[in-house]
């Protein structure tokens, strides 16, 4: 049991790769001015259906315990009007599906993509129990706990009833009893006896409940209650087909790295048409030769969580290795595999698959405008004066990093790209003066600027003499702050 729970999701992992393909070559596509319109609205279409497919793949990850649910607002009637488009090419042309949906009916708070999993396991349910044809009908309503027959009896409240009722088959009364029992099933040959304990966990999880009413002959009915939101009923965003995708890159260059041939070929295809310079590789060790022969231009590393001889964060620690700060932005499979990557790397941005190019070029255009922002150490041992200096500087549009001592500021030196570094003289554990004389002999090239406020400004004479850009006396003020970063920076 705990190997099979692992099975979708390499299924799924797979799957969302294709679907990515497939979706992104469709937008480029729809981006281009030339296409004639027909083709347009045919593109339009199966991008339409590949963005569904995406929701449905997201959908077999709630069968098991893989990917907890993500609760939201949500509105049944669209969630079955849906579900019926979709199943109609599934049934037999002798199964007649209808629905029956109450105006004005509540929003309830269940997993967008499960509870369509949970109908459409109801309806394959139906299907396979009218082999000679017949009727399955999907109702919704408004229903009170009140008037319900579950035993036991459920928290009182208002619900949303959702309804999945056919004239097949039927059930005896031994058969009902054994339904919810995981690998139980009338279908040997071609079930697996998990649909229905999937039903219940989903229903039980979103806080609901429901009933089985059958006997042979006469069908069978479905009755799922879920409690129902005091806000009014919030709908799915509904998917849209992008019709353009704009430029945003200045010609930055990226190293993309992907084992995946068509999903690689997508990135490296989208990031050039947005205008980015895109070197691709297949793995690690690849990525390195690559990375040689741009030395300090590679600007961005997008990587797949998972190589063919390594790892993404491995190969993304051996670069930093020669270029401290290095942005990574990680490509994922499925949430599970993001939720590893995260812990394994936490200063890198992770792209779960499917994705659509808006949101890989959105991704990667904040993850270099974010680097293009100058990074400012701020080194202060007083915790206020870090705070308001922060402040300031941030609300100045710079991005800042702060440390207590001269020994944290050099740490952070290390590791981190910086434009600028702002220190005071006189600190608890190595002052300004000592960390001012290792940067020269480290990095000669980095600004600084030194404040102080003790003996007058005596010691800023002295930080004038090894190399400060500019000084800074204590008491100063966040204008006079920022007008001195400005001038230092501009130089």
């Amino acid at each position: 049991m705990e190997a099979a729970r692992y099975l979708p999701a390499g299924m799924v992992h797979d799957l969302n790769n294709l679907l990515t393909v497939i979706n992104g070559y469709n937008e480029i596509l729809l981006a281009s001015c030339e296409l004639p319109e027909k083709a347009r609205h045919c593109v339009a279409a199966a991008c339409a259906a590949g963005q569904r497919a995406a929701t449905l793949a997201h959908a077999l990850m709630t069968a098991g315990p893989a990917i907890p649910l993500d609760p939201r607002q949500l509105d049944v009637n669209l969630c079955v009007s849906e579900l019926v488009t979709l199943v109609r090419q599934l049934l037999p042309a002798n199964i007649e599906i209808s629905a029956v949906l109450a105006p004005d009916l509540p929003s309830v708070l269940a997993d967008p993509c499960a509870i369509p999993q949970v109908l459409l396991n109801l309806v394959m349910n139906s299907r396979d129990a009218m082999p000679g044809g017949g009727k399955l009908e999907i109702e919704t309503a408004r229903a009170s706990s009140a008037f319900t027959t579950a035993s036991p009896s459920p928290p009182r409240g208002n619900y949303v009833l959702l309804s999945v009722k056919d004239n097949g088959a039927g059930m005896d009364q031994a058969t009902r009893q054994r339904i919810f029992e995981p690998f139980y099933t009338t279908h040997p040959r071609s079930g697996s006896g998990l649909g229905l304990p999937m039903v219940r966990h989903v229903v039980n999880e979103s806080g609901g409940f429901l009933s089985v009413e059958s006997a042979e002959g006469e069908g069978t009915t479905v009755r799922i209650y879920l409690p129902a939101t005091q806000a009014g009923a919030v709908p799915l965003e509904p998917q849209t087909v992008p019709t353009r995708i704009i430029p945003a890159g200045s010609r930055e260059n990226i190293l993309v790295v992907e084992g995946h041939a068509d999903l690689r070929c997508l990135i490296r295809d989208a990031l050039a048409h947005l205008g980015y310079a895109v070197l691709e590789g297949t793995c690690g060790t690849e990525a390195e030769e690559l990375s040689r022969g741009l030395a300090d231009s590679l600007e961005l590393l997008v990587v797949n969580a998972w190589l063919p001889d390594s790892t993404g964060p491995q190969l993304a620690a051996r670069l930093r290795e020669a270029r401290p700060g290095l942005p990574v932005l990680f490509v994922s499979g499925h949430d599970a595999q993001a939720d590893a990557i995260g812990e394994l790397a936490a200063d890198g941005d992770v792209l779960t698959a499917p994705f659509t190019l808006a949101e890989l070029g959105g991704r990667v255009r904040a993850i270099l405008d974010r680097r293009k922002r100058k990074r400012v150490l701020f080194v202060d041992d007083d915790e206020q004066v870090l705070m308001f200096a922060g402040e300031v500087l941030r609300n100045a549009g710079y991005e800042v990093l702060v440390g207590e001592d001269g020994n944290v500021a050099l740490s952070i030196v290390e590791r981190e790209p910086l434009d600028l570094v702002i220190t005071d003289l006189v600190m608890r554990e190595r002052e300004g003066l000592d960390t001012m004389m290792r940067l020269r002999e480290t990095h000669p090239s980095l600004p600084v600027i030194a404040i102080s406020g003790a003996f007058g400004g005596a010691f800023l004479r002295s930080a004038t003499i090894l190399g400060a850009r500019a000084t800074l006396a204590k008491p100063f003020s966040g204008e006079d702050l920022v007008d001195v970063v400005r001038r230092v920076l501009r130089s």
